[in-house]
């Protein structure tokens, strides 16, 4: 359902542009229209700080302000986001969408954990929404 943040986790390469960029012995920051993509995927927040072990690999990357992601026909949002690239997890903050063709989920944080291919959706004061339109062919899972 969704791939987000982990696609840029991978071997590809990755374009960055943004308004400024801070290198830091620990961490990249990327400030004002940032712009990150790999392959077709592309994210897009006012900031992003990916964080770096001791060896300067990504372990972790945070996204703040109109976060954006689009990958082929699916498309997230959210005023935040983060991805462990460790543990393969991603997390959506205020206001998260997701979508993928006519489905949706809504929420006010929606976490998925690649690994397990499972997601959860939570909301405080109001009800997760979801749409889920069965495409021609499909076929419905027995839940006996």
């Amino acid at each position: 359902m969704l791939i987000l943040l982990g696609g840029i986790a991978l071997s590809q390469p990755i374009l960055g542009e943004a308004d400024s960029l801070t290198y830091e012995k620990d961490r990249i920051i990327y400030t004002g229209h940032v712009k990150l993509s790999r392959g077709n995927a592309i994210i897009t927040a006012d900031k992003v700080v990916i964080y770096l072990d001791e060896n300067r690999k990504a372990k972790k990357a945070e996204a703040e302000g109109h976060v954006k992601y689009v990958e082929g026909n699916r498309r997230a949002s959210a005023d935040r986001a983060e991805y462990d690239f460790q543990s393969d997890v991603i997390k959506l903050f205020g206001n998260a969408k997701v979508e993928e063709g006519k489905n949706f989920v809504e929420a006010d944080q929606i976490v998925y954990y690649r690994k397990e291919d499972r997601a959860v959706a939570m909301s405080e004061g109001k009800r997760v929404r979801t749409f889920y339109v069965e495409e021609k062919g499909e076929k419905v899972r027995d839940s006996k």
